[in-house]
């Protein structure tokens, strides 16, 4: 009996564990079902990439053509993409030009360009199609602050700031208003609020760095270039600006380093090109200038001078025959150019045995590397003295005896 009773007991707690785990299970099974998993955290590159193609799938299935152009668009004025930018935004106002948004991002993408007059013309078309945002009249304001329009540049300024008290475009506008006014202590103040609201906004780096050079502050000069470049590394014209701050302190070794670094960022970057080209010249580096200048014809042949710049370089290296074919290049574009003239003068004395390659040393050059104008050298015939009649003083005879 009592065994019974005891395979009774073991029967029935082995049933209540088996129950209990049951139980458990299946409020296991309903959490989990419940249960929200994490989210999936993305960068703003990852997130902006799968947009583009997202969008770029909608566009090839024909889906809201106009607005997912305008979208696309968006994103590459965001990543600075402003060629692919225009493309897209151009596209769109193709598909539909009565929407006052897509003039509106155009005219910015055209600023950003450097288009002013575009820029201008469709900021007025998206006025005229009642667009009436603080980024319009932000747009506005920095176009006639281009065009030195100011009075105009003011009135779009105000209302923007009375709209978006707190919009750091806003007070980069009213930094360069101010800056072109002649009021530099302001401007930089209305600039560092730029930073401060939209620490994006390049631009007012920029600005802030130019005035600070003007002045001669390099030093402030150099920390907002800096922190520029910690926001931006790779920007070529931030390494461009800070070796100009570099070469007005006379470091050139510096300076040629962050113009060559701008040149690799952009290798169309012609200002850069000149200016190792100019350094390395006043260094007697005439390969490196050499190939700096080549560099410079091929992008820009219609630089100033450029011919000249290469034959100036081939002659210090001595090879005559390359210079003469560029100061020639250099007197078919501008026959009254003295100093090629004179560089195939030059050239032309030392075929003839008349002037050895010593002569033509570094120390008659000045630092700009200019050559010397004979035309206006003036030379004076030696005239012979006149006679002196002189009347003689007959108190003063003497006697002769």
């Amino acid at each position: 009996m009592k065994e019974c009773r005891l395979s009774f007991r073991l029967l029935l707690f082995s049933a209540l564990v088996m129950m209990c785990s049951t139980i458990q299970s299946c409020q296991s099974d309903a959490r989990n079902a419940t249960r929200i998993p994490p989210t999936t955290k993305k960068s703003k590159v990852q997130w902006q990439n799968d947009a583009l193609n997202s969008l770029s799938d909608l566009i090839n299935r024909n889906i809201d053509v106009d607005l997912n152009y305008f979208k696309r668009s968006r994103i590459y004025y965001d990543r600075e993409q402003y060629v692919q930018a225009m493309e897209d935004i151009n596209e769109a106002i193709n598909e539909k030009d009565n929407v006052g948004e897509y003039f509106l991002l155009r005219g910015k993408i055209n600023r950003e360009l450097g288009e002013i007059d575009n820029a201008l013309e469709d900021a007025e078309r998206a006025e005229a199609l009642q667009q009436n945002s603080p980024d319009l009249y932000v747009l506005m304001a920095d176009i006639f602050q281009v065009k030195n329009r100011f009075r105009e540049a003011n009135t779009y300024l105000t209302h923007a700031m009375q709209m978006a008290p707190y919009d750091g475009s806003a007070y980069y506008v009213k930094g360069m208003l101010l800056a072109r006014q002649g009021d530099s202590l302001a401007s930089l103040a209305s600039l560092n609020s730029a930073i401060t609201m939209n620490p994006r906004l390049i631009r007012a780096y920029q600005q802030s760095t130019v005035i600070y050079t003007k002045l001669k502050d390099y030093g402030n000069a150099l920390s907002f270039n800096g922190r520029a470049l910690k926001r931006f590394p790779n920007n070529a014209e931030l390494f461009f600006e800070r070796g100009e701050i570099y070469k007005n302190l006379s470091v050139i070794d510096t300076a040629l380093v962050n113009y060559r670094k701008a040149t690799s960022l952009n290798p169309k970057f012609g200002d850069a090109y000149f200016q190792i080209g100019a350094l390395e010249v006043k260094q007697r580096g005439y390969y490196s200038a050499l190939i700096a200048f080549q560099q410079l014809l091929n992008i820009n042949p219609k630089h100033p001078q450029i011919n000249y710049l290469v034959a100036f370089c081939y002659e210090k290296l001595g090879n005559d025959i390359k210079a003469k074919e560029y100061f020639t290049y250099e007197t078919e574009k501008n026959p009254t150019d003295q100093m090629s003239l004179y560089g195939l003068w030059r050239i032309k004395q030392r075929e003839n045995g008349r002037m050895y390659p010593s002569f033509y040393n570094d120390e008659n050059l000045e630092a700009d590397f200019k050559t010397l104008d004979t035309s206006r050298v003036k030379i004076d015939l030696i005239k012979p003295r006149g006679t002196i009649n002189m009347k003689i003083d007959s108190a003063r005879n003497a006697k002769i005896q």
